[in-house]
């Protein structure tokens, strides 16, 4: 660009700035915007106020009507060119531009008609009396229904008008109520003719410019600011637009609709990243909640090895005539024979064996077995697992006979009278070692089988936690471009460049 106005120049260089983060976020055509108002020297002192419509709407002529001068017009839009006129006001420059028709198919008219559109203060949709609600008029309307910049709709030629066909109030009116549906105030509505027309507000109109113009040239500087501002918004707009575009997709194609604000995206992320952080809670409290039932399981079954009545007063006492029977002194009959005092050793060790055997068994074995494939068929495993640990139960017992009796006597301590007390307590804790040893390995088995069942259940709900974290990760994407957006447009809106995330 050739110069930059010399007012407000830091701001103005603060939007050379922008101009220039537009250029390399591929925006250029919106940098090329910001430049060409910055290089106007009259854009301080200057309102503009921009002319669009239908090729053939009277455009020019109304123009030239209320600059009272006479512009160029022609049968066909052979010129890509905006003109301008100026009328001095109080203050500045009130700039009139007649833009090319919006319907020309010249891709250079639609360049140069919105080109003027955004160095515009004002813009002025013109139609002709005879094509009101024509679709590219309503589109033009709907294009700046949410933009600061003000807007006339101005129907011309109404000298063309049959008050026979219809009361022109009547038709007047339907045509505010068809502006006042898209935002224009209806004090903003004018009927204009250049030929003669008791309905025309030509004078109405001009009037209204100017004093327009004046009001805003006292605001230094205001217009050219409140453009460029509105240019650099755009420009963001069109940088972030298709990023925003293929994000709302995505979550369209998930959620069934895209969010229709940031704030409902935010409430769906928030919705989503609380289903499934409660989904997560739940399986990890199904966990804890089934290994620690698991644990109390194996905890009840080794109390049960411990606090089982295996060697009561009778069965303790055959045991220890068991011991007094293999002491030294012992001997059985008048003449103290050794076959009857052998026979007698034999006698009491079966006795003491049989009653023990029958004690492990109907009071650890078969209730602890029992106890324990019911509360395993409980915990719900899978068939194989249960069925291989109900075979483990099963044969929970130990095999007490008499050689197994017999590797518990210690024989250095039969000189003890007390020893027989102790002999039982070995025997009973050999048998409560044994039993919980297998108690244990079941137990551990459990875990392990729990711990499959509970990795399958994930894997089956696998699906449906990713689709959760792929929503989670969806509506994060949506939201911090959505966030990116806002902070972006609010730093252009006070001549900032958009930091960079």
């Amino acid at each position: 660009m050739s110069s930059v106005s010399t007012v407000a120049p830091r701001f103005a260089q603060r939007f050379l700035e922008v101009a220039d983060w537009l250029e390399e976020a591929g925006a250029s055509r919106y940098a090329d915007r910001i430049r060409s108002i910055l290089a106007d020297r009259g854009a301080v002192t200057t309102y503009t106020a921009a002319f669009c419509g239908l090729f053939s709407a009277g455009k020019s002529s109304l123009v030239g009507a209320l600059a009272c001068k006479r512009l160029r017009t022609g049968a066909n839009p052979t010129t890509a060119e905006v003109e301008a006129v100026e009328v001095p006001v109080d203050g500045g420059t009130l700039r009139l531009l007649d833009t090319p028709g919006i319907d020309s198919t010249d891709e250079r008219h639609r360049e140069a008609t919105m080109n003027a559109l955004y160095q515009a203060d004002l813009v002025a949709i013109v139609t002709d009396y005879q094509h009101v609600e024509a679709d590219a008029n309503l589109e033009l309307l709907q294009m700046f229904a949410d933009s600061d910049k003000p807007r006339l709709f101005i129907v011309h030629q109404v000298d063309k008008h049959l008050e026979a066909e219809m009361p022109f109030e009547e038709f007047a009116e339907s045509v505010r109520e068809l502006a006042s549906d898209y935002g224009v105030d209806v004090s903003r509505v004018f009927f204009t003719a250049v030929k003669p027309s008791a309905h025309s507000q030509l004078d109405e109109l001009r009037a209204f410019l100017v004093a327009t113009a004046e009001q805003a040239l006292q605001t230094d500087g205001e217009p050219m600011i409140r453009r460029l501002v509105e240019v650099a918004r755009e420009g963001v707009t069109a940088c972030y637009e298709p990023g925003w575009r293929d994000r709302a997709r995505a979550v369209e194609e998930i959620m069934g609709r895209a969010p229709q604000t940031l704030d409902e995206a935010r409430e769906w992320l928030w919705d989503a990243r609380r289903r499934a952080d409660a989904a997560k809670q739940e399986e990890a409290e199904q966990r804890q909640r089934l290994m620690a039932h698991v644990t109390a399981l194996c905890g009840g079954w080794l109390r049960a090895v411990d606090l089982a009545q295996i060697a009561p007063y009778e069965t303790a006492e055959k045991g220890r005539r068991y011991i007094d029977s293999l002491r030294p002194e012992f001997k059985v009959g008048m003449f103290r024979s050794a076959k009857k005092t052998e026979a007698e050793r034999d006698a009491r060790l079966k006795a003491f064996v049989d009653d023990l055997a029958e004690k492990v068994e109907n009071f650890l074995a078969r209730p602890l077995a029992a106890q324990m494939a019911q509360q395993i068929r409980e915990v719900g495993l899978q068939a194989a697992h249960e069925e291989q640990l109900i075979e483990r139960c099963q044969a929970l017992g130990v095999r007490v006979d008499a050689a197994y009796v017999q590797a518990c006597v210690k024989p250095g301590s039969l000189v003890s009278a007390e020893y027989g007390h102790q002999f039982v307590r070995d025997v009973q804790d050999r048998v409560r070692r044994e039993v919980r040893a297998k108690v244990q390995e079941i137990g551990e088995a459990l875990v392990r089988a729990v711990e499959e069942r509970i990795r399958l259940e994930e894997e089956e709900r696998a699906p449906e936690r990713d689709a959760a974290e792929r929503r989670c990760q969806l509506l994060r994407s949506y939201v911090e471009f959505g966030e990116q957006y806002e902070s972006a447009l609010a730093a252009v809106t006070q001549g900032e460049v958009p930091r960079s995330e």
